[in-house]
Formats: C-alpha cells, structure tokens, sequence
C-alpha cells in the first residue's frame, strides 16, 4: 500500500485528477454517484463541472512549520480559514492536491467529512441536579456555553431574559451552497439579535432542523417556555451557537471562534454529533483540535454516539498466511462506506470483491457491478502508520454484500477493526450481523482529551406518566447507546447521563416543528419537544460542567475526568469500574457539587 498524507477522499480525488477527470475531481465520495444520475452522464468523467473548484482540506502540519505553513497556503492561491497550534482549515484549489506534499511540516490532509446527529425526568431523583443547586446555589453565571450544531432558534423564550432581551452572545451561521465544497461564515452578536427580536434588521433562522435548540435548551435554556419547568442545567450561563452543515472542518472552526469569543471567562462546548469514517485512535485534525483547544476552562463534550444497537463495527485478528474475510452487508443504498483499519508493521494483500466474488479494482475509482457501484482506495496513512482500506459503495441493491479479503505475509500486531457508516439522510445498521456493540463510540468521542458520553433511561415512558417501553428500565443503559473503548483502548465512553426521554426547547417552523414523524412528540404550547439520544445526554453533562466551573474556573478536562470517576454512581447494571457501556457509571449531580467540600 501507498504511504501519503492524503486521506482515503482525498487519494480518489488525487486518482480521478490524473486520469482527466477534472469536473468529478472535487466531488465528495458520497455526491458522486447523485451528481452522475442528476446530470444523465455515464461515468465520472461525464459530471458536470462545480460552481468553484475549491475544496475545504483540514491540515495537520507540525507546530514548528506553522508560520511556514500558512504563508505557502496563502503564497499557492489558497485562504486560510481558521489556524491553530496543529490544525489549519483552508480553502485550496482541488489542482494543488498533488503539491500538498511540499506544505511545510505537512503531516496529513484530510477531506472536509459531514458528522450526524446523536439523536434518536433528568432533573430529578436519577440525576440528583434539582436537589444538587437547591444546594449549592449556581446556575453558571459567569461561563460560556457554546452549543455548535444545526444552530439555535435566538427567538426562543429559554434563550431570553426576563426582560425579553437574548442571552445569546454570539450566534455563527456557517453556509455551504449545494455546488462547492467550501463554507461560508457570518456572525451576528448580542446586539444584532436583540434588533430583530424588536423588529430591526433580520438576522438568518436560528435552526432550520431543531436538533441544536433541543441540545442548547437542556445545556443552558431558562425555561421560560414552561414557566421553569422543563428549563435546563446551566440557566444562567451565556450561551455562543453555531449553525452548521455539521461539516468537521466547521466545527472546528467554530470550537476555536467560541473559545476564543470567551475571552477570559470559562467555556464549555458542546458536540451531540460524530461519525465513524476514520481511524478511531485521536489522530484525526477534529480530535487535534480538541486536544489543543482544551485546557484550564476549556472542556469540551462530545455525545459517543447511537450505534450500540447497529452492527457497525467489525474486528479480527490476522495470522500469516490465513485468508481474513470481511463481509459487509449492504444496509444504505443511497451511499455506504466499509473503512478498515489494518496496524501498523502487518503486511496485507487485499482483494476486494462485490456480490458473489465479482473482483472490483481497488483504484479510487466506483466500478459498475451486478449489486451497484463499488470502488475502493488503499493507503498507508502518514501520521499512525496503519494500514486503511476503504470501500464506497452507491447506489447498491439493499441487503447485497462485500467482502475485503485480508491476506497476511507477515503479522506483528494483528488487531484489524472496521466501520461502516452512510448518508445522513439513511441509516445504516447490520453491516455486520452477530457482531457484538464494543467500539462503536464515534469520533471524535474517541479524543481522550474530550468528555464522553453515553445515555441511560431517565424516563421509560415518553411523557411523564406514560407507561414504559418496551425493553425499558429506568437508570439502565439506554440501548442505542455506543459502546467502547476506542481502537487503541482508550477508555470512552467517560460517563452516561440521561438521554431517554428528554424534554426540551423546540425551534419554530424547524423540522422537529413541521414533520409528521414528530408531531406525537410536540408539546400542547409548540414550544418543547420529547426525544432521545447520546445527543440529549451530552448538554446534560455540557451543562453541569458550567456549574462546576462557575465555582473552579480552572477546572482542566483531566480533573473533571476524575471528579466523574470519583462520585459517578455505580451498581449491578454499571459494574464497579469503568466498563464499556457506561464509562465510570451514571452522573450523580450532588455528588459531584459536593466534591471537595
């Protein structure tokens, strides 16, 4: 396998631009297949051309080249978008791929990758919170909580003081139109949402989706919308939102915007969101950026994700000479990527096949077959020295297969993991049937530096009073909740907090407002809404972190780490150490207030 410092999206790309294909050249892998089928064309080098050959890369360059770094950027017609002590987002003219090499310091580029939402009576006796500030009277004034997702509706009660006027500090539309692949940003600040809540100048929606007004709401909504009783943790707090496309290369851009927004003041972030194309292991530019953003005061929150239940994740172990077959079902027809992770020092040769041993060239390129469009890529990335074979399947006949055929001449390590993951807009799950849950929590939860979460049931029924789910058990682990460790062992998820079922702050005219899959689960008033997920877990802990910092403004990711370790609590379900399902256990709100006192 080839060793390069571009990621699997960016060597097809590299591919299709040295064999002329200069209009399909910065197409993501997953917009492939629809741009061929919308424009009528036959082949990849039949797409239409995009409105801008830019491309959004993310790069990892070693601390001492920074300066370097950015002026060769800015000197070859490229725009620095955001910059930081490891990580660069820029803009870059898809023709420079192959001339990334000479970037001073260059360790890996990566594609801009679009994550997914973690989404699918916290307050009280599960948790401890109510009793806990009844307590210990904070509420997290003084603390910036930054919710980067879908956005937040500004206009919404649980955002406002009680003179009408916003607790929104900062609000970031990041935009990226249909036909480029690069974001644009605006910010709109205090003031400016205060005009247009008094009929002034309009300012952009808030949350198209909903997603992130439920999220801000249980971190850091007032509940005004229910006269305080659906409000959240951190009512106090100041709040920055981000509306995002939920591209990685705008989420860091926007941990870095909110951080550094904050000034001297502590900040907590939060991130319901992740996904499952890449290594696992901290080395990707988002888990970077997390790790060198985080410090004293600064923490970040990451949901582990959805997929305990799905059957994403496939491992092995090689030995020489022994064929390993990895069979992957297809489950999203609209697009699915298989990503294996292969250590570093094993020697492989790898076939690849599709449907009953139909053998695809493994090039960069999708090739037609009997079961739909399959290709794959290979590399030996440059930063872990794994080697990463991923496999893009569009447009495939559901419940068809392919298979990665692993065969070793030497072996030192032998641990092969891979994962499976599609569109946003699809859902993928038994990609690999009979697998067990262990090491689906996404990334970047697998950041060490990030706090991780998983979710338990804190209420069985969807509404108060309702009689339980089937399967459902107040306190236990939620079922779709990920699972660990990551795939170098690190330990997440760190805890679990409630996520099932959670009622929060709803945007209006968003897609939680407006879609009949919902409509069961809107409030009488339209103002408040009832779902679940590692998602709705998150801001839960986002928000008890703003009480503890408006106490200890020092507070570093490490020392919360073990506070949570030290008064999470544990039992028959959660085990009496940390364990894959629910980290150090179940978040315990008074204890944690009570710590040290």
């Amino acid at each position: 396998m080839k060793k390069t410092i571009l990621d699997s999206e960016l060597l097809a790309m590299a591919a299709r631009l040295e064999a002329g294909y200069n209009n399909a050249a910065p197409i993501a892998l997953d917009q492939v297949g629809p741009k061929i089928r919308a424009a009528g064309a036959t082949s990849e080098a039949d797409v239409p051309a995009l409105d801008s050959q830019d491309i959004a890369l993310k790069l990892i360059v070693s601390a001492e080249n920074a300066e370097s770094a950015k002026n060769w950027i800015e000197a070859n017609g490229g725009e620095l978008i955001s910059a930081g002590r490891s990580v660069y987002v820029a803009n870059i003219n898809v023709n420079m791929l192959p001339h990334l090499q000479e970037l001073p310091g260059i360790q890996r580029a990566e594609a801009s990758r679009k994550l997914q939402f973690r989404m699918q009576d916290a307050r009280g006796p599960v948790t401890g919170a109510d009793s806990a500030v009844a307590t210990h009277p904070v509420t997290g004034d003084g603390v910036v909580v930054g919710v980067i997702d879908s956005g937040v509706d500004w206009a919404h009660p649980d955002f406002r003081h009680d003179d009408d006027t916003s607790r929104i500090e900062l609000f970031i539309k990041a935009e990226r139109a249909d036909n480029v692949n690069t974001s644009t940003y605006q910010d709109f600040d205090n003031a400016m949402i205060n005009g247009a809540l008094a009929g002034g100048a309009a300012i952009p929606p808030g949350d198209p989706h909903g997603h992130g007004t439920h999220c801000a709401g249980i971190a850091a909504g007032n509940g005004r919308a229910s006269a305080g009783q659906q409000r959240g943790i951190a009512t106090g707090a100041t709040l920055m939102t981000m509306s995002s496309n939920l591209f990685d290369d705008e989420i860091i851009t926007g941990i870095r915007r909110i951080f550094e927004a904050a000034g001297a003041r502590p900040a907590v972030i939060n991130l319901s969101l992740g996904g499952h194309w890449g290594a696992h292991d901290g080395t990707s530019a988002i888990e970077n950026v997390i790790a060198s953003e985080t410090g004293p005061g600064r923490i970040i929150v990451v949901a582990a994700g959805n997929e305990g239940n799905d059957q994403i994740h496939w491992s092995g172990q090689l030995a020489e000479g022994v064929e390993t077959a990895i069979t992957a079902r297809v489950s999203n027809p609209v697009f699915q990527f298989i990503d294996v992770w292969i250590p570093r020092g094993d020697d492989v040769d790898v076939v690849l096949e599709a449907g009953l041993g139909t053998v695809v060239p493994i090039d960069g390129f999708f090739h037609p077959t009997a079961i739909g469009n399959v290709g794959g890529i290979t590399r030996v990335d440059s930063i872990n020295g794994d080697q990463n074979v991923t496999v893009v399947l569009d447009n495939c006949i559901h419940n068809e297969t392919v298979t990665v055929r692993l065969t070793p001449n030497t072996v030192t390590q032998g641990d092969v993991h891979a994962w499976s993951g599609g569109s946003a807009d699809a859902p993928t799950r038994g990609v690999f049937p009979g697998t067990p849950a262990n090491y689906s929590v996404g990334m970047p939860a697998t950041e060490d530096q990030a706090i991780s979460v998983g979710s338990f049931v804190s209420r069985a029924g969807i509404f108060p009073g309702d009689a339980a789910e089937p399967g459902l058990t107040v306190s236990r682990i939620s079922p779709f909740s990920s699972r660990g460790p990551t795939r170098i062992g690190v330990q997440k998820p760190d805890l679990s907090a409630p996520g099932q079922f959670i009622t929060s702050s709803l945007a209006a005219n968003s897609v939680f407002a407006t879609h009949p899959n919902y409509a069961s689960r809107v409030d009488a008033g339209g103002q408040l809404i009832t779902i679940q997920g590692t998602s709705m877990a998150t801001p839960f802990v986002a928000g008890v972190i703003a009480l503890m910092l408006e106490s200890e403004p020092n507070l570093t990711p490490a020392e919360i780490r073990q506070r949570f370790r030290a008064t999470s609590t544990r039992d028959a379900q959660t085990g009496a150490v940390w364990n894959s399902d629910t980290g150090y256990g179940r978040i315990d709100v008074e204890a944690l207030l009570n710590y040290g006192n």
